[in-house]
């Protein structure tokens, strides 16, 4: 169908489904993709998703305090401490032979729905799990070392941890 040499709009109402699909994809045909800063603008706006989780800060890692001891301690798992409000996180990052793991504790106790993000989604994505009623829970790593943050849901309360490398 083509456009009306006066300017008009093409009268679609008498169309069928498949042409109306049709011409649908020829005018999509005609418009170009976005400007890269139209991208990155969605993009950035992508992150205001989490803008009502409670930002858990990170207090204590272990690997930073060796470092300013001059302490090395190879083997030793990673101690990592998250604070936000009233919540306490801890968690141990767990590097063996052939797995990798994330042994943690949430204080006070409690249930809680887990969701550890990667900010590089192709390496991780994103591993569900949930804490006990005593606030311990373990999730299985990939291979690799990502970029990480923890996200944790009590009910209506959201927490999410500072991104980390893991």
């Amino acid at each position: 169908m083509a456009d009306d040499p006066t300017g008009n709009a093409p009268d679609l109402t008498d169309l069928d489904d498949d042409a109306l699909l049709a011409e649908l994809a020829r005018v999509l045909e005609r418009v170009s993709a976005p400007p890269p800063e139209v991208v990155e603008a969605a993009k950035g706006l992508f992150t205001w998703r989490t803008v009502d989780a409670e930002l858990a800060e990170l207090t204590h890692d272990s690997l930073i305090a060796q470092r300013e001891l001059g302490v090395r301690a190879a083997g030793q798992p990673r101690i990592l401490t998250f604070e936000a409000g009233g919540m306490t996180v801890e968690v141990e990052v767990d590097d063996v032979p052939g797995a990798r793991r994330l042994i943690g504790q949430l204080t006070p106790p409690g249930r809680a729905d887990l969701e550890l993000r990667s900010a590089d989604d192709t390496v991780v994505g994103s591993i569900v799990g949930s804490a006990d009623e005593l606030g311990r829970f373990v999730l299985d790593l990939p291979a690799g070392k990502q970029r990480s943050s923890l996200r944790i849901r009590r009910g209506a309360e959201v927490t999410e941890t500072a991104w980390v490398p893991l």
